[in-house]
């Protein structure tokens, strides 16, 4: 379990760093997660350890949303101002996003899973 979490906090850190080299407006974090994705695709499976991590973590993944929520108390008045665009924009994603995933779930579902052991 350690070594799944030092490979986590290995990719935050990576995505952070690239994150502050190239000035992008993306957040390292988010880097990261996109980074440990593409190496998890690219290699064809996710580990023992980076497996066993992830699901201890997975049961604390709402307190991750708390922050964002009560951040948005800050911006009451851009809220107030651009609501409505707000609101279409989520409204849109959401139609988007639904049937996105279910479609991507039925794809991944139908190919047959490779398993080549404890890698990355």
């Amino acid at each position: 379990m350690l070594y799944g979490l030092i490979v986590f906090i290995s990719y935050m850190l990576l995505g952070e760093f690239i994150s502050a080299l190239i000035a992008w407006p993306v957040p390292g974090s988010v880097l990261g997660m996109l980074l440990l994705f593409m190496t998890l695709v690219i290699r064809g499976g996710v580990s023992d350890s980076v497996k066993q991590s992830s699901q201890s973590l997975l049961p604390y993944l709402p307190l991750f949303i708390v922050p964002a929520s009560v951040g948005i108390v800050n911006y009451m008045d851009l809220i107030k101002m651009e609501g409505h665009i707000i609101l279409l924009a989520m409204i849109v994603s959401l139609l988007v996003g639904i049937p996105l995933c279910g479609w991507l779930v039925q794809k991944t579902m139908s190919t047959p899973a490779k398993h080549k052991g404890d890698q990355l």
